[in-house]
C-alpha cells in the first residue's frame, strides 16, 4: 500500500512541476508588452541619435558651403584698393520672383577694386588671351603697354539672383555669382559701367561664375568712420550707425528709391582724390540645401498681411533657437513661440513687407554664419 501511495505522490509532484514550467496567457501577454516597450525605447533612442547626427551633418555641410563665400569675399575685402584707381560700390537690387509685376525680393550686389597677386594676374591674362600683356589707350588712340612694374588691380563683382521664378519652393532662394577682371584689360567691359548689368539684373555669364546656391539670406553691413559697432552692429540714421550700402566716390550711385537700404550712411564726407572705404565689414549668411528643403513644413491655411499666428502641417520643423527667422515667399518673419502646429511670429522682418501667402506655401529657414573682416586700409586700433 505504501509503495502505491509513493508512486501516486511522485506522479502528482511531476505533474505540478510540469504545470509550473509553462507560462500562463496573462504572463505571456505581460512579457510581450514588456518586450514591445523595450523595443520602442530602443527605436526612440536610435531615432534621437540619428536626428542628432543628421543635424550635426547638416550644420557641417552648411557651414562649409558658407565658408566658400566668406573666404573669397573676405580676401576681396581685405585687399580693397585705396588709391585713385580704387572703387567700392555696394547696393541692393530688386527682383520680381512671383511674376506679379512687382519687384519684392531684394539681394545685395558688391563691386570693388583690389590689388591682384602675380598668380591672379597670370591666370586672368591667360583667360583673356592677353598675349602682349595688359594694354591701355593713350589720349590720341594709340595702344601702349602698361608699366609692368606697376601693381595690377582687378575689379570684383558679387551678385545674388533668384534661383528660380517658376518653382514656387525655390524662388525664395538665391544663387551667388562672382566675377573678376583686370582693370587694364580693354577687351572686357568694366564692372562699374552702367550697362554692365541689364535691366533684368541677371549676371553676364561670360564675365561671372556661379559660386554656390541655396542662399536664403545675405546681409552685408559697413562700418563708416563714425560707426560704433563694438557693442553690436546697429543700423540707424545717426552717425554711430552702420551703413547698409556704400559709394566710395559719393556719386549717388545706389538708388535709394529702389529700397531704403540704399540710403547713404549719415554724415558721409565727399570723396576727393581717394575713395572713401569702410573700416570694417560684417557678412551674415543663411543657407538651405535642397535636401533640407524637402524636410520643411508648409502652411495649412492661407494668411493675410495682418495674421501673426501661422498654422503649419508640422510644427517640429520650425527652428526653436533664440532669434530664429523663417522665410515665406519674399517675407521674413521672426519666430516667437511654437505650440504644436501653431507658430506665433513677428511679421515683415529684415526689411521685407507683410504680404498675402497661399495655403501650402513653404516655410523656409537656414543656418546662420556671421563673419567680420577689417579693411586693410585702416590698420589703426579704431574703437569700433
Amino acid at each position: 500500500m505504501s509503495v502505491v501511495l509513493e508512486q501516486v505522490w511522485a506522479r502528482d509532484r511531476s505533474t505540478r512541476r510540469t504545470s509550473r514550467a509553462g507560462l500562463t496567457l496573462v504572463e505571456l501577454i505581460l512579457a510581450l508588452g514588456l518586450l514591445a516597450f523595450l523595443m520602442l525605447a530602443v527605436v526612440q533612442l536610435l531615432d534621437r541619435a540619428l536626428d542628432t547626427w543628421r543635424a550635426g551633418e547638416t550644420r557641417r555641410a552648411v557651414m562649409e558651403q558658407a565658408a566658400v563665400i566668406t573666404q573669397l569675399m573676405t580676401r576681396d575685402l581685405r585687399g580693397i584698393e585705396s588709391g585713385p584707381r580704387g572703387d567700392f560700390l555696394a547696393e541692393w537690387v530688386l527682383f520680381d520672383t512671383d511674376g506679379d509685376g512687382v519687384k519684392e525680393t531684394k539681394w545685395p550686389r558688391l563691386r570693388l577694386v583690389r590689388e591682384a597677386s602675380g598668380a591672379e594676374v597670370a591666370r586672368l591674362k591667360r583667360d583673356a588671351r592677353m598675349e602682349n600683356g595688359p594694354k591701355t589707350a593713350a589720349p590720341d588712340g594709340e595702344v601702349v603697354l602698361l608699366d609692368r612694374a606697376s601693381p595690377e588691380q582687378v575689379e570684383i563683382v558679387w551678385l545674388v539672383v533668384p534661383a528660380s521664378t517658376q518653382d514656387a519652393d525655390a524662388r525664395s532662394e538665391g544663387v551667388v555669382w562672382r566675377g573678376e577682371r583686370l582693370i587694364s584689360d580693354l577687351s572686357s567691359k568694366s564692372f562699374f559701367d552702367a550697362d554692365f548689368i541689364g535691366s533684368s539684373n541677371q549676371p553676364p555669364t561670360d564675365a561671372t561664375d556661379v559660386v554656390t546656391g541655396g542662399l536664403l539670406w545675405m546681409n552685408v553691413l559697413y562700418a563708416a568712420q563714425t560707426s560704433v559697432v563694438h557693442d553690436g552692429w546697429k543700423v540707424s540714421s545717426d552717425l554711430s550707425g552702420a551703413a547698409t550700402s556704400w559709394d566710395a566716390w559719393t556719386k549717388g550711385r545706389p538708388d535709394p528709391t529702389l529700397h531704403p537700404w540704399n540710403e547713404p550712411q549719415a554724415g558721409m564726407p565727399k570723396a576727393r582724390s581717394r575713395p572713401l572705404l569702410p573700416r570694417r565689414v560684417r557678412i551674415e549668411l543663411e543657407f538651405e540645401r535642397p535636401v533640407d528643403r524637402n524636410r520643411r513644413t508648409q502652411l495649412v491655411e492661407a494668411i493675410d498681411n495682418q495674421v501673426s499666428v501661422l498654422r503649419v502641417d508640422d510644427g517640429r520643423a520650425i527652428p526653436l533657437e533664440a532669434d530664429s527667422y523663417v522665410l515665406i515667399d519674399s517675407e521674413w518673419m521672426k519666430v516667437g513661440t511654437i505650440d504644436g502646429d501653431k507658430v506665433v511670429v513677428q511679421r515683415a522682418q529684415r526689411g521685407t513687407s507683410a504680404r498675402l501667402h497661399a495655403k501650402t506655401a513653404m516655410v523656409h529657414w537656414g543656418l546662420r554664419m556671421i563673419t567680420e573682416t577689417p579693411v586693410a586700409t585702416y590698420r589703426e586700433d579704431w574703437n569700433l
